[in-house]
């Protein structure tokens, strides 16, 4: 049996901003638009996105707070806003930590308890949200299809997800146009997580052909037009297939799930800062090296997608494909201790692991850490 799961309406393309008015008047006329502190003024996409909705009488309540990992209390001072304000509406507008603190802040607003017990588990999320509308700026994450936000704890340094059925956005509008003001470096990153997440979704042991097709076909096109949109981020040809691709995998990984790679980055980027995309990156061939015992066959698939002879060629093609698109190979930058590693392996032990086509036990997990340390 297969269950699938989306956001209501996905709009995409370039020029897809313009149906935003719109969408947002199906739900309400009191917008809370969530971004992140300067990027979205410096491109001038928050000036637009106010200038659309204002034209057709929608209020625009700004929360521009949200910081890279959003933590609960950012979450919380939002949700603060949404209830003195009356908000009927949510937009995210930004990358994968604006878009998961807008969902974030939607599911918790019309609810009793702090985002905190919900976040641990202690009471369950029950029955929908305000609604919620995606519109992300880079293209990577893939925050806009998926039902979890990534949050982060920042007394307890835990980062993980919140996550429930009813946190899917109800549009998700993605348009190329709004990457085009992504710098080289952001370029490369969110769309490593893009192809990091297509390939760990291919061999999860949950994947399904639904997943696999978009998948196969998210790998191929990320790894044909990523280093082109890092080198000319000015081609939005190229940006718009870019979008495509990242997603088709997150429609995969969104109902499939992930891997060892994305397991163990969340607390890297928890306790050293490391860019989310980047982690996955270096990750990666290590984490395909470990799982190449039990999925041999699928990545196989995928080589031959990539032109290359067998899915041992794959961990070098990769680290190459890194080189290509300007990102290091290894954490040396961020000096990661090695008595840190055995709490890096006991907090990598969530949603994405349990994905893994293969149970990797603690011992490979170091390896793999000290390979890239």
């Amino acid at each position: 049996m297969i269950s699938l799961r989306y956001p209501s309406h996905i709009i995409f393309g370039k020029g897809a901003l313009s149906e935003l008015a719109d969408e947002v008047s199906n739900f309400g006329k009191e917008v809370l638009l969530v971004t992140g502190r300067t990027a979205m003024r410096r491109a001038g996409v928050l000036d637009k996105v106010c200038k659309l909705l204002s034209h057709e009488k929608i209020g625009v309540h700004l929360f521009d707070e949200v910081e890279h990992d959003p933590s609960l209390h950012t979450v919380r001072r939002g949700v603060e806003v949404v209830r003195r304000k009356k908000i009927s509406v949510v937009i995210g507008l930004g990358g994968g930590s604006v878009i998961d603190a807008a969902k974030a802040i939607a599911i918790v607003a019309p609810k009793e308890e702090d985002v905190k017990r919900y976040y641990y588990g202690e009471v369950p999320i029950e029955g929908p949200g305000i609604p919620f509308i995606a519109v992300p700026t880079t293209a990577g994450t893939g925050a806009e299809i998926t039902n979890n936000a990534v949050l982060t704890d920042s007394e307890k340094k835990i980062k993980k997800s919140l996550r429930s059925p009813f946190m899917v956005a109800k549009v998700a509008i993605v348009d190329p146009e709004l990457t085009l003001f992504c710098s080289p470096f952001l370029t490369a990153y969110s769309g490593m997580d893009a192809f990091t997440q297509a390939v760990e979704c291919f061999i999860s042991r949950a994947s399904n052909p639904v997943t696999d097709t978009l998948t196969l076909r998210a790998i191929e096109i990320l790894y044909n037009n990523l280093p082109f949109a890092v080198q000319n981020g000015e081609d939005i040809e190229i940006r718009e297939k870019v979008a495509l691709g990242s997603l088709l995998q997150a429609m995969a990984f969104s109902n499939a799930g992930l891997g060892a790679a994305h397991g163990l980055s969340h607390p890297l980027g928890a306790h050293y800062n490391i860019p989310h995309g980047l982690a996955c990156g270096v990750l990666l061939p290590y984490v395909l090296e470990a799982n190449m015992c039990v999925c041999r066959e699928k990545m196989d698939i995928i080589a031959e997608k990539l032109g290359a002879e067998k899915a041992d060629d794959l961990p070098h093609l990769f680290t190459e494909f890194l080189r290509t698109i300007n990102l290091p190979l290894d954490f040396k930058k961020w000096q990661i201790k090695k008595e840190d590693i055995p709490v890096l392996v006991r907090e990598s032990k969530g949603g994405s692991m349990s994905k893994n086509p293969k149970d990797l036990v603690d011992e490979e997990l170091s390896r793999i850490l000290k390979k890239v340390i």
